[in-house]
């Protein structure tokens, strides 16, 4: 008999997760009791209201806020233990972000917005990437923004922004990318090319995503949907058909089905 093959080791894992605020006398809990795992290749979706918790969800899988309570554990590093040099250096070489607000630097261009990760994990890791800026150009390129590398953000429009920002969270090759409604302002050619490059990531690199997101487009390719509602995590039980169209919804999954075959 051949041996087994291990299952690959989590890239993330939430287990028995609280986060929750003051607000003078009273608090708000927005996130209770969260488990979750994430294995390479996943492509997780979360979707559910606005204010129930998602974007916490990302910041505290991204350890850009503490738990109040929790295990949180990044690529088989236990976090609780890490100081914030620490907690930057395990973002830098693990994590992607696209945050929702886009968070591009207004003084760099385009492109050194999106060298802006490899250059910092350089400083800490030491070795050098050959050619940052043609591997920013490259990216730039793939969401369609080849002629715009050299605009600041004041020149960018909110769909052109966010694809800066997607092409900055995959600068590094990250194992695990967190994007925080990454599709929002994106339509046409331009959300094509951003699917596109998610699933070549997702195949050629075994990168992990999860996703925040009401966007049917994205809900029909993830691997997993779950839904928070106030602050708890499960299966997404609500049928897409209350949301969105149902027959879009069954071409996807007959679609996702025969890329898979």
């Amino acid at each position: 008999m051949g041996k087994a093959i291990a299952a690959p080791s989590p890239l993330l894992q939430l287990d028995c997760i609280h986060k929750h605020y003051r607000h003078g006398e009273s608090g708000v809990h927005a996130l209770c009791d969260i488990h979750l795992q994430i294995d390479p290749g996943d492509m997780v979706a979360v979707c559910g209201p606005s204010g129930h918790g998602k974007t916490t969800l990302l910041n505290v899988a991204g350890l850009l806020e503490p738990a109040n309570a929790g295990s949180l554990v990044i690529d088989g590093v236990e976090t609780a233990g890490l100081d914030e040099s620490g907690r930057t250096a395990l973002r830098l070489r693990t994590i992607g972000a696209v945050f929702q607000c886009f968070k591009l630097i207004p003084v760099m261009t385009a492109r050194d917005n999106v060298m802006l990760p490899l250059l910092l994990r350089q400083r800490l890791t030491r070795p050098q990437h050959s050619d940052a800026q043609a591997l920013a150009a490259e990216l730039l390129a793939r969401v369609g923004l080849a002629s715009h590398l050299h605009y600041r953000p004041a020149r960018l429009d909110h769909g052109q922004s966010q694809r800066v920002a997607i092409a900055r969270a995959l600068i590094t090759q990250p194992r695990l990318v967190l994007a925080d409604e990454p599709t929002s302002r994106l339509d046409g050619s331009a959300l094509r090319m951003v699917l596109e490059l998610f699933t070549a990531c997702q195949r050629e690199q075994g990168t992990a995503f999860v996703i925040t997101t009401r966007d049917q487009r994205q809900l029909v390719r993830a691997s997993r949907t779950l839904q928070l509602n106030d602050g708890r995590l499960g299966p997404r039980q609500a049928d897409l058909a209350r949301h969105f169209p149902r027959h879009a919804v069954v071409h996807g999954a007959v679609h996702a089905a025969r890329v898979e075959a």
